[in-house]
């Protein structure tokens, strides 16, 4: 994996994509970081991980429970469970999305990153069903990219 700087500069990369087109499927953001020269296994953990942080700040003080380990399940292997804290680009997301909520960054802009997320889809559909958000705890999100992104051999 990549040293801190270059985690970061992805990071800032992969927000300003997911903010500039909105509609752009988890595959296309993956592209695109890749054709901008992010590497590829870097380009994949971005694409997973900054929306997951960013819905878990956004909501951190909600009420709602999120687990602290990911499961990964790449196709035709047995599912792994992760703690989040091991991954060094989760770590950078997390410390990035709190850090453009200290700094003001507009809610809209937040959402935009965070409505990726599956875990503020799940959210949101049990709020549109009449549950509370403080009554909800998330299970373990469930990844299914290789370790080196989509379509990896």
């Amino acid at each position: 994996m990549q040293d801190k700087s270059l985690i970061d500069e992805g990071i800032s990369k992969a927000v300003a994509i997911f903010r500039g087109s909105p509609d752009l499927q988890d595959e296309g953001a993956y592209r695109t970081l890749t054709a901008m020269g992010v590497e590829r296994q870097l380009a994949a953990r971005l694409v997973e991980f900054i929306p997951i942080a960013y819905c878990r700040v956004i909501l951190a003080h909600t009420g709602a429970r999120f687990s602290q380990t990911f499961q990964r399940a790449p196709l035709r292997e047995l599912i792994q469970e992760r703690p989040f804290s091991t991954e060094p680009v989760w770590n950078a997301a997390l410390e990035f999305a709190r850090a453009e909520v200290k700094r003001g960054v507009p809610g809209k802009d937040l959402l935009l990153v965070a409505a990726r997320s599956p875990e503020f889809d799940a959210a949101n559909q049990l709020l549109k069903n009449g549950s509370k958000l403080g009554d909800l705890t998330f299970t373990s999100p469930i990844l299914v990219w290789p370790e080196s992104g989509p379509h990896a051999s």
